[in-house]
């Protein structure tokens, strides 16, 4: 039996998680981002909260990336209880990522290494200019 993905997506501004079984678009955008801050004195706090597996926290930052509000935004305790707190830490640690960088998806080691290759391959040859 092969075991669905978690791993979130990124498209345009929008991280895409799995709790659950239902796909929830977390917004990278500057109403998310001031709720956040309000909510924790500053992003900083809610990295903090997140790496110590806080559930509120977890629960907070998803509901104001989703723009979740009443029942929606109690089912999501639900749900991220249900997913395993283990398993969405990491996810909201990655969307607060997200967030910091304006809504722009993390880059990958192979894509930065793969980025560099051609400007050192053009300096190396003489053709940079």
């Amino acid at each position: 039996m092969t075991v669905p993905s978690t791993a979130p997506r990124f498209a345009h501004g929008v991280m895409t998680v799995s709790l659950d079984g239902e796909d929830v678009e977390l917004f990278a955008n500057v109403r998310a981002s001031r709720t956040i801050c309000r909510l924790y004195g500053g992003l900083q706090q809610a990295f903090t909260n997140t790496n110590a597996f806080d559930f509120d926290t977890l629960v907070n930052v998803v509901n104001a990336a989703a723009g979740r509000v009443g029942k929606q935004a109690e089912a999501t305790a639900e749900a991220i209880f249900a997913e395993g707190v283990v398993v969405v830490a990491p996810q909201v640690l990655l969307f607060l990522n997200f967030l910091a960088g304006g809504g722009k998806a993390p880059k990958t080691d192979a894509a930065k290494a793969g980025k560099a290759e051609p400007e050192s391959e053009a300096a190396a040859s003489g053709e940079a200019g």
